[in-house]
């Protein structure tokens, strides 16, 4: 079982996030389903991105912020050295 819980824990984030192929999405909630412990930990984990994402994450990044990381995206890395 000690198998299953690490990689549950994992791919816990992967499953808060929807980032999962459906086959692993079962395989987690088969897990949390049959492992309070590793419930416990999902739950917490869950609760935290939500606070951070409704507390945290309301303002906009400041114009100069957002120009800079989009000139980054649009440019061509340069070669080392």
């Amino acid at each position: 079982m000690a198998d299953h819980c690490e990689q549950t824990m994992r791919n816990l984030s992967g499953y808060i996030d929807r980032e999962l192929s459906d086959a692993d999405v079962r395989k987690v909630k088969a897990h949390l389903d049959d492992c309070p412990p590793c419930e416990k930990v999902f739950e917490f984990q869950a609760e935290l991105k939500r606070l951070v994402r409704k507390e945290c994450c309301t303002d906009d990044a400041p114009a100069r912020l957002r120009e800079w990381v989009r000139q980054l995206a649009t440019e061509k890395p340069k070669p080392a050295g």
